[in-house]
């Protein structure tokens, strides 16, 4: 089982978080899902957006739909199956999403390639496998202009 939180960075402050990802990742360590999901701390207010809830439930519906043979959302809960790669759960909150993979790594492909698609903002957090990085690699030149 493989646990990702993912927050989407404002596009003013990318090019800062950008080579210092390991910073954000300290920041977030502790963070407590019920605690901190409606009073997230100052820095992280400052550094990320409030999630469009919606528009990234409609999104997920839309580009996975085809890749799992079922999808339940329930109170900004996404639960998706794919009989062969296994069980996707997202929860999504004000200013991050909990991701739970069990199964292949092809099930996090999918979701961060479907995110990436939104916007190239998002970066995620494996705490228990100290894993962090953009979902889709910022390019200069577009981090240049925000």
């Amino acid at each position: 089982m493989r646990v990702y939180s993912i927050f989407h960075v404002k596009k003013k402050h990318q090019s800062f978080v950008y080579g210092r990802e390991r910073l954000l990742f300290d920041l977030i360590r502790d963070l407590k899902t019920e605690n901190n999901a409606f009073y997230p701390s100052q820095e992280l207010a400052y550094l990320c957006e409030i999630l469009p809830m919606q528009e990234i439930e409609a999104f997920i519906e839309q580009y996975l739909y085809k890749n799992f043979t079922a999808i339940h959302m329930k109170n900004h809960e996404i639960f998706l199956t794919n009989e062969f790669k296994g069980d996707l759960h997202i929860e999504i909150q004000p200013y991050y999403m909990v991701v739970t993979c069990v199964g292949s790594r092809m099930l996090e492909l999918d979701l961060f390639a479907t995110l990436s698609k939104i916007s190239s903002g998002f970066i995620g957090f494996n705490k228990n496998e100290v894993e962090c990085g953009w979902l889709k690699p910022l390019k200069f030149s577009a981090v240049a202009e925000g």
